[in-house]
């Protein structure tokens, strides 16, 4: 792409399945939505510095593998890197404030993700679908997240954000300061047969504990008020559950497929 160039446009090299290369130069200040949408055979992008936002651009790149994303970036949109299944790794730079919706869900190869102290908002699912993630590492200079043996938290541990899907352990015990287990906390966490909740609970988010096949036993403690949509959704291995008298709501197929 020439340097005469500043923008790529909205679906600009959509479906081009046979494109392994591609050079962005810095004159081009702004990608466009799916621009490069199931470009099934690019391995490898370097976003110029020119860039500041990169948007729903690269999902469906199966074979892309590694992307340098210049510390020019501040955000990072919807679905930006969604059913990219190669993505072994990625460097977020300390420039990086939003991480939003989907962004890398199912991007099934990575293993590790590292959140920089530049981060204040990561939206819903950003990593689902990425059944070989066992750790989330947040910078100790953040004042928004946390890790805890690589689970994702709030700063004050009072909402659970991210269980890996990719963590092995069959059983986990929610630290006591967690009052929200958040939106797909443990979406897909195919592994764990038990999980223990404290007595702070008051809201399970959607999709909380979707598709957790081997979950067989949980108790919700008695200050939990909501079961938002689609919580336990096809957590087959669940036999028994017990409503407490707190419990106000529960939302649509919380216990769908629940067999």
């Amino acid at each position: 792409i020439p340097t005469s160039v500043t923008s790529i446009g909205e679906n600009a090299f959509e479906g081009c399945s046979s494109l392994t290369s591609i050079a962005i130069p810095d004159s081009v200040t702004d990608i466009g939505w799916a621009a490069f949408f199931n470009c099934k055979s690019l391995t490898s992008i370097t976003i110029p510095d020119s860039v500041t936002s990169i948007k729903y651009a690269f999902e469906g790149c199966s074979s892309l593998t590694s992307i340098t994303i210049p510390t020019s970036v501040t955000s990072i949109g919807e679905r930006a890197f969604s059913n990219c299944y190669s993505l072994i790794s990625i460097e977020l730079p300390n420039s990086v404030t939003s991480i939003d919706d989907y962004t890398f869900f199912n991007c099934d190869s990575l293993t590790s993700v590292k959140i920089p102290n530049s981060v204040t908002s990561i939206g819903q699912l950003v990593f689902g679908e990425c059944n070989k993630l066992t750790e989330i590492i947040v910078d100790e200079n953040n004042d928004y997240y946390c890790d805890e043996d690589g689970v994702l938290f709030d700063k004050g541990k009072n909402v659970l954000y991210v269980f890996p899907e990719g963590k092995l352990e069959d059983s986990y015990k929610t630290p006591n300061s967690v009052k929200v287990i958040g939106n797909g906390a443990f979406y897909g966490c195919e592994n764990l047969q038990s999980i223990e909740l404290p007595d702070a609970i008051t809201s399970i988010g959607n999709r909380a504990f979707y598709d957790c096949r081997s979950l067989k036993s949980i108790e919700l403690p008695s200050s939990v008020t909501n079961i938002n949509d689609y919580a336990f959704y096809n957590c087959r291995s669940l036999k028994l559950i017990e409503i407490p008298d707190s419990l106000i709501s529960i939302g649509t197929s919380a216990f769908e497929l629940c067999d």
